[in-house]
């Protein structure tokens, strides 16, 4: 397919908005992850926390140690902070939350204000702790202890648990997602980049080929009207005119000249189709006349090899707004095809139909016909058939590939039946005028 420069930079530019927005879409969804992770694990300190304070309240020892070492030394001793951490490591493993924390235990405020204080543990983080009513709400577990505890109604003690590493704990959790993700990100960036690169660095070769076509034929094109024109001049001279044997020579080399001639035609037409700079000069055309005129070329090469020609012009709106050149074109390609590709006596039927989105053009013969394998590539540029006798017949295969640029640009269709050995149907439908 052939991209103009404002097509490939429009492609560009969409595939380069969809790659920006997969990358946004995926940065969402890790940060929703994370976030997930994020409340998940503080819901199960939350219940890591009621399930510690509820082993305190139910070891009434536990309790008096820490209310005993808080009275008399204003801290935890090393044997009851041990016993402390014991019973927290044992809910923790509970509900599999691994990673380091502090603790503390907190008083009411004595002097009136909101908040706790801080009176023993090992988290002095916050010597006053504003608590969050919401368990949602808060970044660390609470409950509380001797609160209306029996016979520990003297003290208000609760108990906070902190969790330094939260953030590398949660990142760990979704690392593996986070990893891959930045993995395949990065792949569809770096194919993308590499995609674009080759887009460009197939476009500068593209252009650099039809330079390259545009300047050889046009180079070739002096010395075959050169050619033309002696031979022209030859045929008309007595000394030629008087040998039977000269005047096959010349009449070789003028077939062969007007060959090259066609053949150099045809890749500058493509040249010309593959540039993009073409433009179709339309009027309006009689299709009739203009297929009259041109089987006129092939009735007499027709005959020679035994064969028909006929033309069924039955179509009653014959006059298309098309570029009469280019569709001449298409018209003496495929006559030239039919007549080729046929081994024995050509039987071609040319036949015009109207129809509802506007005109028909059938092309019928008798030829080699093609497989459906064949059919798939037939209309590629360079492609030409490699079964049969195909190869019998010189060519580059550039002659359908322009033929379907054409009726393309003319807003057409063009579609093919055939089958080995039972010829084949080019059907043009061309839209109304």
């Amino acid at each position: 397919m052939n991209l103009s420069t404002k097509a490939t930079t429009a492609v560009i530019v969409i595939a380069l908005f969809s790659l920006v927005g997969l990358c946004w879409m995926q940065y969402n969804w890790l940060n929703e992850s994370i976030l997930t992770h994020r409340k998940t694990f503080y819901q199960k300190v939350d219940l890591a926390s009621e399930l510690i304070g509820k082993w305190y309240r139910e070891d009434k020892n536990l309790l008096r140690e820490i209310v005993s070492d808080i009275g008399s030394s204003g801290a935890l001793a090393n044997k009851t902070d041990s016993t402390v951490r014991s019973v927290i490591d044992t809910v923790l493993s509970i509900y599999n939350i691994q990673t380091s924390y502090t603790y503390g235990i907190y008083d009411h405020n004595t002097n009136g204000d909101p908040g706790f204080r801080f009176v023993a543990g090992t988290s002095a983080d916050s010597a006053v702790l504003l608590i969050q009513c919401n368990p949602e709400d808060r970044s660390y577990g609470w409950t509380g202890l001797t609160c209306g505890i029996s016979p520990l109604e003297t003290t208000s003690y609760h108990f906070g648990i902190f969790f330094p590493d939260v953030n590398d704990y949660v990142f760990s959790t979704v690392k593996g997602s986070l990893i891959t993700s930045v993995l395949f990100i990065g792949l569809i960036i770096g194919c993308f980049a590499y995609t674009v690169l080759t887009i460009r660095r197939q476009k500068k070769l593209s252009q650099l080929k039809n330079d390259f076509i545009n300047n050889l034929t046009h180079e070739f094109k002096t010395p075959i009207f050169s050619i033309d024109l002696a031979s022209g001049m030859l045929k008309k001279a007595d000394e030629i005119t008087g040998s039977e044997r000269l005047s096959r020579y010349v009449e070789v080399i003028d077939t062969e000249g007007k060959r090259l001639k066609s053949q150099v035609d045809k890749v500058l037409q493509m040249a010309l189709v593959d540039s993009g700079n073409f433009k179709l000069e339309k009027k309006a055309v009689d299709l009739h006349e203009l297929l009259i005129a041109v089987s006129r070329n092939f009735t007499l090469l027709i005959r020679d090899r035994k064969g028909h020609l006929r033309l069924n012009l039955d179509a009653k709106r014959s006059v298309l707004y098309a570029d009469e050149t280019h569709l001449k074109n298409i018209i003496y390609n495929l006559l030239d095809n039919a007549q080729k590709y046929t081994e024995k006596a050509p039987d071609i039927e040319v036949t015009t139909s109207d129809h509802s989105e506007g005109l028909v053009v059938s092309i019928r013969d008798n030829g080699i016909g093609m497989s459906e394998e064949v059919q798939k590539f037939i209309f590629d540029k360079f492609y030409r058939a490699s079964s049969g006798n195909v190869h019998n017949v010189k060519g580059f295969g550039l002659g359908l590939s322009y033929v379907k640029s054409i009726v393309e640009a003319h807003k057409g269709k063009i579609e093919l039946k055939s089958s080995p050995r039972a010829g084949s149907i080019f059907t043009i439908q061309f839209p109304a005028s």
